[in-house]
């Protein structure tokens, strides 16, 4: 997804937020400057305790009591160094393990919290959809009312419409209440504040993780199997399942319909290898019509290494056209479907000549980090590490020892419409989550409705990750550096185009077509 229409920015340096990080095998969450200061903390720990060992050996070797020892003695500036150690030693530790629990303590009532306003959600949008019909049946009758009042006063008092008078000079402004369209539209655009809140985006991800609840409270489903089988039991209901009822109501009128993809190479070139995240969140795709959506480098020649780059959404109708980077892939995507954009990327991996075994690292921004994680998640490949960014791939189940850092502005609407990320838990979990509000000021660029989701905004972030001493970021950073190398390697950048043809069901075709 793409809700920025491509690299139309502003940047957010100096705007935004500190770093947040949570995952990687860890309870904690605390913002990268703490966790990287309880590391440092723990590193001199250890030292002071090397430190202290290699002073009781030293003072070891003489025998001399500890009453004989004079003022000058070796001895008793060796037992005051070494006493020193101990004094640093116990207070580093101290210190680390304080900063931890904070940490941790953060990180519980974190959860604790988003999975009691999950469950309340869940239980909301069961009884909305439970009692719907009702609530639609009762509240016809004063629909009706409302329309015929209307219709009298159309007839009676020229320029009424419903909600506001317009012939005695009043004007009912923008905002809620019957406007038109237009109204509506401008509207938003003056409070295009709230599409930025982060309280509106929690909101709007806690929402998109219970349709499925509404759906089975209106079908009859009892609330516990309903619970038992959505995100928090055993994961058979959520938004995948919600975006396939979307694209089951789609396909009857011609919408979200799949089509074969072909997939061509553009354009050939070299580049020097990635030193970090900033240079991979820069030489993502940008979305444009007409422009590739995947970039490819190679790296080595034996046994290579291939980065593999995916952008944004470029086409939001909701009907195919020749653009596979479209609302329909979103849909598919999100629905755990093999999506146009997704068999775009497999194919283009495939013609650039990516064999199994070859290590391939996955990254991705917004549509394009969600088909990252999706070929990171399947078998076809042998993908070595992931980065996606803006990317709603929360839920996508890639494996959890593989390194991967999912980087999201709290203040962006597209990573949330992903829903709820899944549960992540263990010591071999590799993924981190790197989270940051990207306007902080409340000052947003003119013109943009989604500006903490442009390339622009998540650049800065890239770079403040780069520059972070947070050991996991740093781990992921040097990870990538050993995985490409210190050679350039050769770029390829392929286009894929949707065809006319589809399958009887409207469902996403082989990647071979």
């Amino acid at each position: 997804m793409d809700a920025s229409g491509g690299n139309a920015g502003s940047g957010s340096a100096g705007r935004g937020g500190p770093l947040v990080v949570s995952g990687g095998g860890s309870t904690m969450v605390a913002t990268d400057e703490l966790l990287a200061e309880a590391a440092e903390l723990r590193l001199l720990q250890r030292d002071a305790v090397d430190w202290h060992d290699r002073l009781t050996r030293i003072r070891m070797l003489d025998d001399t009591p500890a009453p004989a020892w004079q003022p000058g003695d070796v001895d008793l500036a060796v037992f005051r160094a070494e006493q020193a150690a101990v004094g640093v030693e116990d207070r580093s530790g101290r210190l680390a393990d304080s900063l931890r629990e904070a940490a941790e303590n953060y990180g519980n009532a974190e959860r604790t919290l988003g999975l009691l306003l999950r469950c309340t959600s869940a239980l909301t949008a069961y009884t909305v959809g439970r009692f719907a019909p009702l609530v639609a049946l009762l509240a016809l009758p004063a629909a009706s009312s409302a329309l015929l009042i209307s219709t009298v006063l159309g007839w009676l008092v020229p320029g009424w419409r419903l909600g506001a008078r317009e012939s005695d000079g009043h004007d009912p402004g923008p905002g809620p209440g019957g406007e038109s369209a237009g109204d509506a539209e401008d509207w938003l655009s003056e409070h295009r504040e709230i599409l930025s809140d982060p309280l509106f985006v929690q909101a709007v991800r806690v929402l998109a993780s219970s349709v499925d609840d509404a759906a089975a409270g209106a079908a009859g489903v009892p609330f516990p199997v309903s619970f038992s089988a959505g995100d928090e039991g055993l994961g058979l209901l959520g938004v995948p399942t919600s975006a396939l009822g979307l694209l089951a109501l789609g396909h009857p009128i011609g919408m979200l319909r799949e089509t074969r993809v072909m997939v061509r190479r553009t354009a050939v070139d070299r580049a020097p290898p990635p030193r970090g995240l900033a240079d991979l969140a820069r030489r993502i795709p940008r979305a444009a019509p007409g422009a590739p959506q995947v970039r490819i480098e190679r790296y080595g020649t034996a046994r290579p290494v291939w980065v593999v780059y995916a952008g944004g959404t470029i086409d939001w109708s909701a009907a195919a056209s020749g653009e596979p980077w479209d609302l329909t892939s979103n849909v598919a995507s999100v629905a755990d479907r093999q999506s146009g954009s997704y068999r775009t990327a497999v194919q283009a991996m495939t013609k650039a000549g990516i064999r199994p075994g070859d290590r391939v690292v996955q990254v991705g921004h917004s549509q394009g980090g969600l088909v990252a994680a999706q070929v990171a998640a399947s078998a076809g490949f042998t993908t070595v590490a992931v980065a996606t960014f803006g990317a709603p791939a929360g839920q996508v189940a890639v494996p959890p020892e593989l390194p991967m850092i999912a980087t999201e502005h709290s203040d962006d609407l597209v990573p949330a419409l992903g829903g709820t990320p899944r549960d992540v838990t263990g010591e071999d979990n590799r993924h981190l989550v790197v989270r940051r509000e990207a306007f902080t000021t409340g000052e947003l660029p003119e013109g943009e409705y989604l500006p903490a989701h442009n390339m622009d905004a998540y650049e800065e972030t890239a770079r403040l990750e780069d520059a972070s001493a947070e050991p996991r970021i740093a781990s992921f950073r040097a990870n990538l550096v050993a995985l490409v190398g210190n050679d350039p390697g050769e770029v390829t950048l392929w286009r894929g185009v949707r065809t006319d043809e589809t399958d009887a069901t409207g469902q996403a075709l082989s990647a071979a077509g």
